[in-house]
């Protein structure tokens, strides 16, 4: 568990950093919102695309080593961004961090279900989430640092810094982690034969396991929606709040760590009702998670009053997280342990190649054309087309999900 949330957390680190750092290259390299967005796309795709590829690989490799070696490659990428003004080579290494960060979500979740069964899933998936918001939390406070020591205008340092902190973070994890535990001689966690069922290839276990099951690709289908929803806010938390709300670069980093961190006590809490007083069943909170999400961005949206915009970025982030991880735990409990890092990387291919491609150009572009408001009506219809699917799969799968 926790070389899971410190590896995660550093996968995060590298691929929040262009994020955090997109305030400071509107202001000192000219950067547009469209010339933003364009990079945060490239990201989405090759990450994309390489996490579900990497998920077959970590399907059939050693995830402690794996998560490790790709960690240090991303943030030796990431780190190269500040010797650059020139949008398209950012792009191009954008492209590196993407296809390493792919390694990053399969090997973990891989390591979770094999060390912990479906009763105890949840907890165990949602405690393992916090390394979603303690990552691009800690990389707000790190560049928010690296500024005030080295100045707002050193793009070397701030890219710099966070880079070094993750391959650091990488040799720990390599030390921490363990393999399954029949390999460190204990028994399967998981009693199921269905959960512990080893197909003679991966291209037939994908296909039986993966191909067939039908929840599993509306689960993915969905984490498009789910990601504009998520990445339609966070992506642009800190150009929003510096922009459009006039908040000074505290006030934009406190923001962003408000909407990280305080999702980390509440996703645990959704996690633990969900194995607890729902006996296993997610659907029902991602209902109300993304009823409450359509009903909180308008007030994001209009909001002025510093106060108020902080504890509706703490709700979103509780509800935006929350509801992200109980999706993952679906899919983890409806796949045996040997395809959870396949079902994970398709998933992850739904959610960036075409979610936060949408949220990362579409809502650039949108912005750049017109306003930020505009941009708010993209994440409603996503919320919008999440609570009826997720009303539905309630009602066909009752009791179950």
């Amino acid at each position: 568990m926790f070389a899971s949330i410190f590896a995660y957390s550093s996968y995060y680190i590298v691929r929040s950093n262009f994020t955090v750092a997109s305030q400071y290259l509107t202001r000192y390299r000219d950067f547009t919102t469209n010339d933003i967005g364009l990079v945060l796309s490239a990201l989405a795709i090759s990450y994309g695309c390489a996490k579900f590829f990497m998920g077959l690989l970590a399907d059939r490799l050693n995830p402690r080593y794996f998560v490790g070696v790709g960690l240090i490659i991303s943030a030796l990428f990431n780190l190269c961004f500040g010797f650059t003004a020139n949008k398209w080579v950012m792009m191009a290494l954008m492209i590196g961090v993407g296809v390493t960060q792919g390694i990053g979500a399969p090997c973990c979740q891989k390591m979770l279900a094999a060390w912990f069964d479906s009763q105890h899933l949840g907890l165990a998936t949602s405690t393992w989430n916090i390394s979603h918001n303690v990552g691009p939390g800690t990389t707000s406070l790190i560049v928010a640092a690296t500024v005030a020591v080295f100045g707002a205008s050193n793009l070397n340092s701030i890219f710099l810094i966070p880079s070094l902190v993750s391959i650091i973070m990488a040799i720990i994890v390599m030390c921490l982690g363990v393999e399954e535990p029949q390999v460190e001689g204990l028994p399967p966690v998981n009693k199921s034969k269905k959960k512990n069922i080893h197909h003679s290839s991966g291209w037939v276990a994908f296909r039986d396991n993966i191909l067939h099951n039908k929840l599993v690709w509306i689960i993915c289908i969905m984490n498009a929606f789910a990601y504009i929803i998520r990445y339609g806010i966070e992506n642009w938390i800190p150009v929003y709040l510096s922009q459009a709300r006039g908040f000074s670069s505290v006030l934009t980093n406190t923001g962003y760590s408000v909407f990280e961190y305080t999702a980390i006590p509440g996703t645990i809490l959704l996690g633990y009702i969900s194995d607890k007083y729902l006996k296993g069943r997610r659907m029902p909170i991602m209902v109300w998670t993304s009823i409450a999400i359509f009903v909180m961005v308008p007030i994001y949206a209009l909001c002025k009053q510093v106060a108020t915009v902080y504890i509706i970025l703490a709700l979103l982030g509780v509800c935006i997280f929350g509801q992200q991880v109980l999706m993952g735990i679906i899919i983890m409990d409806a796949l045996p342990v040997e395809s959870v890092a396949s079902g994970s990387g398709l998933a992850g291919f739904f959610g960036y190649a075409f979610g936060q491609v949408m949220a990362a150009s579409g809502i650039g572009y949108i912005v750049a054309k017109t306003n930020w408001y505009a941009s708010f009506v993209i994440v409603e219809i996503a919320a919008v087309i999440c609570i009826a699917c997720f009303v539905y799969l309630n009602k066909v799968y009752k009791h179950k999900i």
